[in-house]
């Protein structure tokens, strides 16, 4: 029996994803330190926020695409490319008014829903199938996100603890929009979303202006650590489904904490740190028994 050696096999496609996704995720986890340390009212930093991604993204595609950037834009006529410009924003700005008016535990435990609902938007609307394995690992981090949070869990505010279920479903659908239209360069839509964002942000916001401290931090927020990291997501579901970009997603809530343990000396608890090594383990398992089988396939 001979062993299939084309690099581009299902294995190296997974293996592929799963390094996008992850990459992207890890290049994102400062977000909350950097956020954090943001003086400016939240409506503010969402616009300078949205502004510099659109900024930084737009001159990304004129870049990469040259003469044919023209056609890049264009291809936002596109009604995925405007489902997922939409989508984006949405989960954008959905997050923030959860953070500010519900608890960070009641957020960020909500938004770890995107998973399931990328499995039930996908089976829904497209008919995907997907795997009783996938579906228990999504389970199981779901539970690992309980026990980071248990301690601040609580009612919280309704409005804030829909708009925190409203960003894990706008995110899965975006997901799972992109994966189903296969799109090569989701940079033009994520620059329209932080237009969109930055918009939005512009006419609720009390000011726009901020000191220039906060501008450092934004700026490393809007030129680097947003559009790099979210451009490398947008590419996960050409090679993984949606639930599992959802899935590595959740390694923001698990490695976010140990940057502002490193710069701010803000320990984690015992129950982050043992939900942090059931998130990790469950996902390390899922991915190794799907790389293991997509090796085996190719045999």
């Amino acid at each position: 029996m001979q062993t299939n050696t084309n690099p581009s096999g299902p294995q190296s496609q997974h293996l592929k994803g799963i390094a996008l996704t992850a990459f992207g995720v890890l290049i994102l986890t400062p977000d909350g330190l950097l956020t954090s340390l943001v003086s400016a009212d939240v409506r503010t930093a969402l616009f300078w926020r949205g502004l510099f991604m659109g900024l930084a993204l737009t001159a990304f595609v004129l870049l990469r695409h040259g003469r044919r950037s023209g056609a890049a834009f264009r291809a936002l006529l596109t009604w995925p490319q405007l489902v997922i410009a939409l989508f984006f924003a949405a989960s954008g700005i959905g997050f923030v008014v959860a953070i500010v008016t519900t608890s960070v535990a009641n957020t960020l435990f909500l938004v770890a829903c995107a998973p399931l609902f990328s499995v039930i938007l996908a089976r829904v609307f497209l008919g995907q199938r997907t795997q009783l394995r996938t579906i228990i690992i999504i389970l199981v981090a779901m539970a690992g996100m309980g026990v980071i949070f248990a301690e601040g869990l609580g009612r919280g505010e309704l409005r804030g603890n829909l708009a925190a279920v409203g960003t894990a479903l706008t995110w899965a659908a975006m997901v799972v929009v992109l994966g189903h239209a296969q799109i090569r360069d989701p940079a033009p839509a994520l620059a329209l979303g932080g237009y969109i964002i930055a918009g939005v942000s512009f006419l609720v916001a009390p000011t726009i202006a901020m000191v220039a401290l906060d501008f450092a931090w934004i700026a490393i927020l809007g030129f680097f650590v947003l559009p790099v990291s979210f451009f490398l997501i947008g590419l996960g579901p050409q090679y993984i489904s949606a639930p599992e970009v959802s899935l590595i997603m959740l390694l923001e809530a698990v490695l976010g904490p140990l940057w502002a343990w490193l710069f701010i000396a803000q320990a984690p608890s015992e129950m982050t740190i043992l939900g942090g090594v059931i998130i990790l383990a469950t996902l390390a398992v899922h991915f190794a028994i799907g790389l293991y089988r997509d090796r085996t396939a190719g045999k």
